[in-house]
């Protein structure tokens, strides 16, 4: 079994500019080391307040060993409890989603409030006091609709992003837009194996067939980056170009990390379809299609793909040491019409087939690193998001 040293001496043994050793990725103290930093601390996508309009709504948001509750209370507020019962641990709520005024323990029927708070509890001695037992909460930030929960005490602050991202979230909507669709995909690998594979576009051409039909970002370096240069002294979007890159090890100290980048789409592409074609109302205050697309991470596992007509969101959770899931989430204007302003599986059709196209690839990767004859791989040119990642990383291990 690995001691403390020994995984310092791992971590303290990485290679920059390479891929990380096996033991990151099958090793069970590394696993919960990765919990205990990374998990329960930084903040995590938990879904977006269209999933819960009235109050009382709830669903919940799980991975690993953890359930949390998602509710709107009676006041209208977003509130995240810990779905473990403060009389014996049992699961307090135990349906995916639904509607209900308490939360009431099936083991021995302790109820609780939208709040969280403690408001029955049987046969219990006269000194017991209930305000001091109701469910534990989690943090809660929203970013426009989207509800971020964070497990830690003091989770990194999101005030930074919040403040420099004020133009983008006003120009996309983000407070007007509505989840229409999210699919789950079972990945029998690492989560990290996943995460590093959305890091990268080396992969792009050679397994994203339809995707490199649309984004320019799998073209080589070398055609790329003049292509990018055209597109930003050329476009006439209003959609901000200036990116913001705080993301992994280039985050300030305190502050979550997150990232924006406006990129090109392929010359005739104005939306992540079949042919590139316009599959929704346009966003926010987007005043026509642009023929580019944007980027928007924050924290570990949370992306975003924001097409000028609709948003694409991946979160990558992991459900044990060697398996994890990628829900992939399609956002559009809150006011759009399924059937009439948008047909919702030609919405979901690139990113579905991607994530199918991706789900492959990694299972194979993984089964690779399980061999006896792996070993660490130098990065190519175009995986340097992918080191940035992997800096981040060894760096949260040793705090």
């Amino acid at each position: 079994m690995a001691t403390d040293k020994s995984i310092s001496d791992l971590i303290a043994d990485y290679q920059h500019g390479y891929s990380l050793k096996q033991d990151f990725y099958k090793n069970p103290q590394i696993y919960d080391k990765e919990m205990k930093n990374i998990f329960l601390h930084h903040w995590l996508l938990a879904g977006h307040v269209s999933q819960i309009p009235n109050p009382g709504d709830f669903f919940l948001f799980e991975f690993d060993k953890e359930s949390i509750i998602i509710t709107r209370s009676k006041q209208g507020k977003i509130k995240a409890h810990l779905n473990v019962c403060r009389h014996r641990g049992s699961h307090v709520c135990l349906k995916k989603s639904g509607n209900a005024k308490a939360f009431t323990c099936p083991y021995h029927a302790w109820s609780y409030d939208l709040d969280g708070k403690l408001i029955a509890a049987r046969i219990m001695d006269s000194d017991f006091d209930k305000s001091e037992n109701g469910l534990h909460q989690a943090h809660v930030e929203l970013v426009g609709g989207l509800i971020f929960i964070s497990l830690a005490q003091n989770p990194p602050s999101l005030r930074g992003m919040q403040e420099d991202l004020t133009d983008v979230f006003d120009q996309f909507g983000f407070d007007k837009m509505k989840l229409v669709k999210q699919n789950t995909y079972p990945v029998q690998s690492n989560w990290k194996l996943a995460v590093e594979n959305y890091q990268e576009c080396y992969h792009c051409a050679p397994s994203h067939i339809d995707y490199a039909k649309i984004h320019a970002l799998a073209l080589t370096p070398q055609k790329f980056n003049p292509f990018k240069e055209t597109y930003l002294k050329e476009t006439t979007s209003n959609v901000r170009t200036k990116p913001s890159s705080y993301y992994f090890d280039l985050a300030k100290e305190g502050d979550e990390g997150y990232q924006y980048e406006r990129n090109p789409l392929l010359k005739g592409m104005k939306s992540g379809s079949l042919g590139g074609k316009p599959v929704a109302p346009l966003l926010g205050k987007i005043n026509h299609f642009s023929e580019g697309a944007s980027e928007f991470s924050v924290g570990p596992v949370t992306f975003f793909l924001i097409y000028d007509d609709h948003m694409v969101g991946y979160r990558f959770l992991p459900t044990s040491i060697d398996t994890c899931v990628a829900d992939v989430f399609w956002f559009v204007r809150e006011d759009a019409v399924e059937g009439k302003d948008y047909d919702l599986e030609t919405l979901i059709w690139l990113w579905h087939v991607t994530i199918l196209d991706d789900e492959k690839i990694i299972v194979d990767n993984r089964k690779g690193v399980d061999s006896r004859f792996y070993s660490p791989g130098k990065f190519s040119k175009m995986e340097d998001m992918e080191q940035h990642f992997v800096n981040w990383y060894i760096n949260a291990l040793k705090k």
